[in-house]
C-alpha cells in the first residue's frame, strides 16, 4: 500500500508543465541579464569599424633600389597614419613581403585624405629584375579593427 502510494506520486504528471515553464523562463531571464551585464561592464567589447576608402594604384616603377609605389586616395574615409599599415607582397614569390606603417610613406602627415597621393620605395631584400617582381599585391589594413580597407594588384 505504501509502495503503491509512492509509485503513484512518481507517476503523477500534474504540475510538471508549469514547473518546467517557470524554470525555462527564469533561465532565459538570467541569461539575458548576463549578456547585458557583459556589455555594460566591458567584458565584451564591440570592435571598431573598418574605414571605407577607395584606393587606386597611381604608378608602380621598378628600379635598382626596389619597387616605387604611388597610391591615390580617390574617395571614402580619411585614414589615420598611425592606425593604418600597407602590406606589399610579390605575387610571384609570396615570401617576399614588405609591411610598413602609413606614416612611413612620403606624402602622409597625420592622415591620408581624399585626393592625396603617397609614395614609397619597397625593398624585398632580393635583386630586382622584371622576372622577380612583375606583379605585386598592395593591401591597406586598418590595425585597430584588423579589417582590410583595400586590396590592389599591379
Amino acid at each position: 500500500m505504501i509502495i503503491d502510494g509512492i509509485l503513484r506520486l512518481f507517476k503523477s504528471e500534474e504540475g510538471v508543465s508549469p514547473v518546467v515553464g517557470e524554470i525555462l523562463m527564469v533561465a532565459i531571464v538570467v541569461l539575458m541579464a548576463a549578456i547585458v551585464a557583459a556589455f555594460v561592464f566591458g567584458v565584451v567589447s564591440v570592435p571598431e569599424a573598418t574605414p571605407q576608402a577607395y584606393i587606386a594604384v597611381d604608378e608602380v616603377d621598378l628600379d635598382e633600389e626596389g619597387v616605387e609605389v604611388k597610391l591615390l586616395h580617390e574617395s571614402g574615409s580619411s585614414l589615420d597614419a598611425q592606425d593604418t599599415s600597407i602590406i606589399i607582397t610579390n605575387l610571384n614569390d609570396t615570401d617576399m613581403m614588405n609591411s610598413t606603417s602609413l606614416s612611413d610613406w612620403d606624402g602622409v602627415d597625420v592622415e591620408w585624405s581624399v585626393g592625396e597621393r603617397i609614395s614609397s620605395v619597397v625593398e624585398f631584400d632580393e635583386e630586382f629584375t622584371d622576372e622577380v617582381v612583375d606583379e605585386i599585391e598592395i593591401r591597406v589594413v586598418h590595425e585597430p579593427s584588423g579589417g582590410t580597407v583595400s586590396v590592389l594588384t599591379s
